[in-house]
């Protein structure tokens, strides 16, 4: 046999710690097969009897004559149907009760051995979930844990069929030694075929394995995708998408078919040469006298029993090769090295004071590198963290070291004082709290999502934990309340009361560090305030880390620490910050503008030609366009489209005298305006900083409430 045949075989006894909490049934599966061994050597024996001693002219067996004594030839012919009739019953009898306790042994060491898996990849990191489709994660612990019970559950035929050939081949060469001989031309080829197996058609299974498990990627993807998909009409290009894939591996699937059938045609032509050359060889020595009729069909009742046992070892050692191809697939995840453990010292962590600090860390992703760069700052218990910065700058991922969902590569993450690495994981994530940017449900009821938060919460401790988080009147109003059922993600709700549930569930976990990670950014300015309302009375004595773009929901923060490119280039109070003329300070301005622009007017300011832009109205939305793509690139992603269209309007509007036909500096100003970066003129900046101004004034004699958001 090739080496490619036996190079999953170790994987086998891998399995075999599934079988101990079953050893009764195990034990009895065994037994089973010993009893089918013997029947299947006896079986034959009652036709022979019939045709030599019943039919012919041979004596009764010694051992028959004692067991019933003188019979005459009717009782014998009863006698040898009967014994016939009640091994053939026997036997299915056992098969019976033998599929049974195989059924049983299977499901149990098939869900001990998902169960398996399940924990495992809920101990494996956030990074390695992100790395693989969800489509292999559902088949490795879903699908493929089924081979296990079926490769275990086939050794024992596969021994019953080695123990019935020695057995009836000891029997067969006390028959006629030259026909045994005859009988075992076959062994060879079979042997060698399941070497051929290995080399030429495992690889294919791998290989469509894989093209199976892009298509369930692909189906997993548009399920979670669908409100994407019906958004943009790509209902046609996702079937195309996944019609091409399904054919694809529809095919490969065929051809991989069409090879295992011819495997077995040869196996099964082999086999029935075999069995003519013993037929004809046997023929012969039956006319010379060399054997009995009788005795020639126990032969070929042998020969048959024999070539069937080879045929199933060799289809089913076939069968196996594609049975440990998935197994693999499976202990592929199971394999997989968690990237965060505790450490054998790690102790618990019970409720601390919140004490945070970070202490010149180090982190990368995989393939990636400067994803945070020499990050230290301290947090008192109880302080209120404001993170900013420009999208990707490594805000979520610095908050992310705090629960260990990724680690530090070097440098420390403290809490009260311990090394994050020190701490059982499961306790250290017991005390921190998290609401996500987007609110993830499970399905079930609300109170069974509140209280995810707490398992053993109670209903009045749900109920307190929803009023909290200003929750219980919508509930209230559904026609179940509490005992809504929500689809899966809770679709059903809006993204507001989703949201609200989330930070329900935070409340009712009530632990002493919290961490926000833009909990406001996808929902409506109402629902906002709502909302704000209940996360500063789940901020109270807790110490909370906000991740925000909206400067506004973060000025009474006790810290705001600034983050670019991976980078904590600034830290203080929003004054401070303010007097540094830095990130922050061009962040707070850019969004005051906004904000108060779209407080104002909720349509595109019209713009009159400018004087001193060659062309028409044209050319001033050119430029326009141009000061809005300078200022997006300046931010880098930290504001909206829409809301940077209307900070370049209003700019380009604040600096209009500045580009009349007589002013001197008309052709300077042009160019700062094209440039990169406009604000850098100190004309330009001047200019806009007093429409800001002026906006401002106008907003608060509008009782817009602006002067209540930025003082």
């Amino acid at each position: 046999m090739t080496k490619g045949a036996w190079a999953y075989w170790p994987l086998i006894p891998r399995l075999f710690p599934y079988l101990k909490p079953y050893r009764g049934l195990v034990v009895v599966s065994l037994l089973l097969s010993a009893f089918a061994v013997v029947i299947g050597v006896l079986e034959p024996w009652p036709l022979a009897f019939m045709v030599d001693t019943v039919l012919g002219n041979h004596p009764v067996p010694d051992v028959i004559r004692h067991v019933i004594g003188p019979r005459d030839r009717a009782t014998l012919l009863v006698l040898a149907a009967l014994s016939g009739l009640v091994l053939v019953a026997s036997r299915n009898l056992m098969t019976v009760v033998h599929e049974y306790v195989n059924t049983r042994l299977h499901q149990w060491i098939v869900l001990d051995f998902r169960s398996d898996l399940f924990q495992h990849a809920e101990r494996l990191s956030v990074s390695y979930h992100d790395s693989k489709p969800t489509g292999q994660l559902m088949s490795q612990m879903n699908w493929l844990p089924d081979y296990a019970g079926g490769l275990l559950l086939g050794i024992p035929p596969l021994v019953q069929s080695l123990v019935t050939l020695v057995a009836m081949f000891v029997i067969a060469i006390n028959l006629d030694p030259i026909l045994a001989l005859l009988a075992l031309t076959v062994v060879p080829v079979m042997y060698y075929s399941v070497g051929i197996y290995a080399a030429r058609i495992v690889p294919r299974i791998q290989k469509v394995r894989g093209l199976e498990w892009q298509t369930l990627s692909i189906v997993f993807e548009a399920m979670a995708m669908m409100r994407v998909i019906a958004a943009f009409a790509r209902e046609r290009y996702e079937f195309r998408r996944f019609r091409t894939q399904g054919e694809t591996a529809a095919k490969a699937r065929v051809g991989l078919t069409v090879r295992q059938t011819l495997f077995s045609l040869v196996v099964n032509t082999w086999t029935a040469a075999g069995t003519a050359l013993v037929l004809g060889v046997g023929a012969l020595h039956v006319l010379h006298g060399q054997l009995t009729v009788g005795e020639l069909l126990v032969f070929l009742s042998y020969i048959a029993a024999v070539y069937t046992p080879l045929e199933t070892i060799s289809s089913s050692i076939g069968s196996m090769q594609q049975q440990l191809v998935n197994l693999q697939g499976a202990f592929m995840l199971l394999d997989a090295e968690p990237e965060i453990v505790d450490a054998p010292d790690a102790v618990n962590l019970e409720r601390p004071q919140g004490a945070v600090a970070f202490d010149h860390v180090y982190f990368h992703y995989k393939g990636r590198s400067g994803t945070l760069r020499d990050i230290s700052f301290a947090v008192q218990p109880g302080q209120r963290v404001a993170i900013v910065g420009p999208t990707g700058a490594g805000k979520t991922t610095l908050v992310s070291l705090i629960k260990r969902f990724h680690e530090a590569k070097t440098g420390s993450v403290l809490i009260d004082g311990i090394d994050v690495r020190k701490l059982k994981i499961a306790s250290l994530r017991e005390q921190v709290s998290v609401v996500l940017q987007t609110p993830e449900l499970f399905s079930g009821s609300i109170a069974d999502n509140i209280r995810y938060g707490r398992l053993d919460a109670n209903e009045a401790e749900v109920i307190d934990a929803a009023k909290s988080a200003n929750a219980h009147d919508f509930i209230e109003r559904l026609p179940n309340g509490y005992k809504t059922e929500l689809g899966e993600g809770g679709a059903q709700l809006s993204v507001g009361e989703r949201q609200r549930i989330c930070v329900a569930r935070a409340f009712l976990k009530d632990s002493p560090i919290l961490i926000l990670d833009e909990p406001t950014s996808s929902i409506d300015s109402k629902t906002e305030t709502v909302i704000l309302d209940a996360l500063d009375r789940l901020s109270l004595q807790r110490t909370t880390f906000v991740i925000a773009h909206r400067l506004s929901t973060i000025r009474h923060a006790d810290l705001i620490l600034v983050v670019d490119q991976g980078q904590l280039v600034e830290r203080g109070t929003h004054e401070e910050l303010l007097g540094n003329n830095g990130l922050y300070r061009q962040l707070h301005d850019v969004q005051m503008g906004v904000d108060l622009i779209e407080r104002l007017s909720r349509r595109v300011i019209a713009i009159d030609p400018v004087d001193g832009i060659e062309g028409d109205a044209d050319g001033s939305r050119a430029l326009i366009a141009q000061v809005q793509r300078s200022l997006a690139a300046a931010l880098k992603g930290t504001v909206s489209q829409e809301a940077l269209a209307h900070a370049a309007a209003l700019l380009v509007q604040s600096v209009e005298p500045m580009l009349a036909k007589d002013s001197p500096n008309a052709r300077k100003i042009l160019r700062a305006l094209r440039s990169k970066n406009p604000l850098a003129d100190p004309s330009i900046a001047g200019a806009f900083s007093d429409a800001l101004v002026e906006l401002r004034d106008l907003a608060e004699d509008l009782g817009l409430g602006a002067k209540e958001a930025y003082a």
